[in-house]
Formats: structure tokens, sequence, C-alpha cells
């Protein structure tokens, strides 16, 4: 302790007395937590949010492929964008083995900030965030891409993700059955339990399954393909979110050879979609390994074209910051647009 430099008690005293009117000014960032944000956005005005930003072209516009920076027990993500008048930033961790410690595998911060200034504006917890964002691009996807009558679904994984993708895609299609298929027989049958209780035909399958689903989602942390794509039927879509590496991928080549692909953007598809780059590799051309982005579809909608469809999404930041703005307009928070 004695060795220690003493502080600079001058340059201290300096720093205190010194006029600070920023601080004194700047009120303290409103925080939505999880629990706050649980329940206040549905999965319809998710859904709806998120086309609309597709719709105006601002959405993309402004989104960079993301930083990623890999760590001893995972990685870190920083993902900017603009959206209209708003601008925001999602710091997110990604620790593949949180499942054991009961936390979520997936957790950050939402920043929200006025575009014109850039001063933040709110703070998000993104946990909970984070699963309604990405089942909500899923469900999109599904509205523009699946039959109108679509009433199976097929649900690989069991934790938040695959019963945001419940939700989801029931907001946007009929559903009446559900089949899960998870690694962790206790938690699929959970989740099974609870599709039973909301009302729908719900069971524990095998990957065989697929041969009866309408609609596969793909929900998972999985690194090689869940499934033989040749068991789908030829008017089925697959939604695949489960991975954002380069290395990783929940369907096989021959899925993204055989269907129309569509994609939230060509440069992060590239860039970080293992599904699409791992079927490059094994020879599918790139220009028919993805077919349209999302927002072509959205604003020239397919509904008179029938087939096999995939859309494959990794979660860019234009969907959380259009889905924190919506929050932000909920809870009375001001940002400017």
């Amino acid at each position: 302790m004695g060795n220690r430099s003493p502080i600079n008690t001058d340059q201290t005293s300096h720093q205190r007395e010194a006029p600070g009117p920023r601080m004194r000014d700047s009120p303290a960032l409103p925080f939505v937590t999880a629990a706050d944000f649980d329940g206040l956005v549905s999965y319809e005005e998710a859904i709806n949010a998120l086309e609309g930003a597709l719709r105006t072209g601002t959405a993309t516009e402004h989104t960079p492929l993301r930083s990623r920076t890999d760590l001893p027990h995972g990685h870190l993500l920083y993902m900017p964008s603009q959206v209209d008048g708003v601008v925001g930033v999602k710091m997110a961790s990604v620790s593949p083995t949180n499942h054991e410690r009961g936390l979520p595998r997936i957790q950050g911060l939402v920043i929200l900030s006025d575009s014109l200034t850039l001063r933040p504006a709110v703070i998000f917890d993104a946990a909970g965030f984070t699963v309604l964002r990405t089942a909500a691009l899923s469900g999109l996807a599904v509205r523009h891409l699946a039959p109108a009558d679509a009433s199976t679904l097929v649900v690989f994984g069991a934790g938040p993700q695959a019963r945001g993708h419940i939700e989801a895609i029931r907001a946007v299609r009929p559903l009446r059955r559900v089949i899960v298929v998870g690694r962790s027989p206790e938690r699929a049958r959970e989740l099974m339990a609870w599709a039973a209780e909301s009302g729908l035909e719900a069971e524990v399958g095998t990957p065989a399954a697929v041969g009866e689903a309408d609609i596969v989602a793909c929900c998972t942390s999985a690194s090689a393909p869940l499934f033989d794509s040749a068991s789908l039927r030829d008017d089925a879509t697959v939604v695949a979110i489960g991975s954002h590496s380069p290395e990783a991928r929940e369907v096989d080549t021959a899925l993204v050879d055989r269907a129309f692909v569509t994609v939230e953007t060509r440069a992060s598809s590239f860039a970080e979609a293992g599904d699409i780059i791992l079927a490059c590799r094994d020879g599918v051309p790139a220009d028919r390994a993805v077919d349209a982005e999302l927002a072509d579809v959205v604003k020239e909608p397919r509904t008179t074209v029938s087939g096999l469809h995939l859309f494959k999404g990794v979660g860019e930041a234009w969907c959380d910051v259009t889905i924190a703005a919506l929050a932000a307009d909920k809870l009375g928070l001001s940002v400017s647009r």
C-alpha cells in the first residue's frame, strides 16, 4: 500500500469543481428490462413492423455487416443500423454453454439513438428481445412464401426460439398441428405440452416428420444438416435461423440447390450463412444458391408461385432497431425519427 503513487488531489479537485452542464443536463437513460419488454409487442405487431421497414427501403440501406470477436467461451457481436430516423446498435454475446448454467445462449443490449444528434435515448435488455425479432422475421418470410392453408409445422429445437417460432408462424398461418424434434427428450416434451395447452395438436417426433410438414422451422445450434431434404414435400417452406457462422448449417446442400432460396440480404448470407456458403462450396453456383432477398419478396409478393421454399436468416441489426423503436413508442419513450 505504501509504495503506491498518491492520487493527484489537485487535479481531482479541479475536475470536481469544473462546470459540468452536460452532466447536470443529461437525464438518466431509460433502461427497458426483459420483464418490461415481455408481452409488450405481439408477434403480429412485430411482423408488421418488419414488413413496413422493408417496404420503405430504409431497413437494410444503413445496416453494415456485423463485427465479431471470438473469445474463449463464445463470441461478441457489434451490430449497428439506421432505420428511418432511428439509429441503433446491438451489442450481443453468444455463449454456447450457457444452457448448462440456466442462462440464455444469446444476451446483450440494444441502444437506440436519435439519428440527427446520435444522442442515446434508451437501452434495452436484448435477451428476450432477440427471440421476438428472430421469430418475427421468420414469420414474415412464412407470410410471403408458404401456402395460405399451411397447417402442419415441424420445429427443430425445444428452446426459446422454437417456442417463439410456433407463436410467430401461428400469427400468419392457420397452424393446427406441431411436431417437435429436439435433442433433449425432456425439453421436447415440455414444448409439446405448452403447444398442446395453447390449443394445437402437438407431438414429439423424429427428423423423418419433415415429410408431413407444410412448414419446417430450424431453431438449433446445430453445425450439420438436421434432416434429409429429399423427404420434404414439393410445396414445403423451410426457415433456418439457428446459425450465423460460415462453418455451420442446419439444412443440406440438396435443399439449397432444389428450393427457391430467400435470404435477408445477399451480403450477409454470403458472409455468415453456412447453409449458403457450404452449399456453394459443394458446387451450387452462387446465383442459384440465392434467388431473392426478403425485401424483394415483400415488395413483389410471390402469392401465385408454388414450390419448395427456403428462407435463411442470420439476424441483421435492422430487425433489432425496428422492434426496439416500436417498443419505445409503446412505452412512450421519445426517440426522434
